[in-house]
């Protein structure tokens, strides 16, 4: 069986994709399969999927143009294997403003929302302003009045946006695998918040895995992701975020393909169940392949 890893893309995460699939591909060779990366561009990002040989796809890409649902489209056009969730399921987590009203319908608590014609009424601060549709923090900003809000709606342009309460509190992670929750992961930006810049450089933020919080929150994290997975029909590997405030959970987002570096969150979570890195990226070949 060839694999061929595709990574890189057009999306804003393009870097951060490019690592996930450097990683992955090493993964894949180390133990012996029969891999090659493909680094997509605007130059093809069409034809590498239509002129390259693979009977796997192993998608490493982040962002539009790759976990939304259009790569996976193709590939069905194609008749080819891929990993991960597929048209529907990534196309419906990929927008968050969508996924958090999923979320909502199934019991999962999130944040007040509000729409751009809301913005006038808006009275309690701090508000968040981000983009619906991409990841890594890009475009993330927290609005501590009006004229900060409208400034970053002006800045976002004609995205569409995901405008919600901003909530202080712990920030957490559920890595699930093919339905199976891995734990649950803290994170502590040494510095402000957890945006590109914690997320990427080395030491700005710290992990705890497992999460010291109490019991009964570790396990309604664990089941709000599992429930999240499911109900949107999802495969593979996903990753839920939250933020623990006054013992309340709140649901932020999921990702369908997150990140895959040997020091990217799900990897740490799998070693709770005693998964290496090489476990996780057999574990999906074998189901996908």
């Amino acid at each position: 069986m060839k694999i061929a890893v595709f990574m890189g893309g057009i999306s804003s995460e393009k870097e951060v994709s490019v690592r996930t699939g450097t990683a992955i591909l090493n993964s894949l060779l180390r133990q012996g399969y029969d891999a090659y990366g493909v680094v997509l561009d605007k130059n093809n990002l069409l034809s590498a999927f239509i002129d390259n040989e693979y009977d796997l796809a192993y998608l490493a890409l982040h962002g539009e143009y790759g976990e939304d649902g259009r790569i996976q489209g193709l590939l069905d056009i194609l008749g080819k294997k891929y990993t991960g969730s597929g048209v529907t399921s990534s196309a419906v987590s990929m927008d968050k403003d969508l996924t958090k009203k999923i979320a909502q319908s199934v019991g999962v608590n999130v944040a007040k929302s509000y729409t751009r014609n809301d913005i006038d009424n808006i009275v309690e601060f701090p508000i968040v302003v981000k983009p619906s549709t991409e990841g890594s923090t890009v475009g993330l900003y927290v609005c501590h009045n009006k004229e900060e809000l409208k400034e970053a709606i002006k800045n976002s342009g004609d995205k569409d946006l995901v405008i919600e309460e901003f909530i202080k509190g712990e920030e957490l992670t559920v890595g699930v695998i093919e339905g199976e929750a891995l734990g649950v992961l803290k994170i502590t930006p040494k510095i402000g918040l957890y945006d590109y810049k914690s997320k990427y450089t080395v030491g700005m933020t710290e992990y705890e895995y497992p999460a010291k919080i109490s019991e009964k929150a570790y396990q309604e994290a664990m089941e709000y992701a599992t429930i999240i997975h499911n109900s949107l029909k999802m495969k593979g590997i996903s990753r839920s975020d939250f933020i623990l405030k006054d013992e309340k959970l709140y649901f932020l987002e999921v990702n369908s393909c997150p990140g895959m570096t040997e020091t990217s969150l799900v990897p740490k979570l799998a070693t709770l169940k005693g998964y290496t890195f090489d476990d996780l990226t057999r574990k999906i070949v074998e189901k996908f392949k």
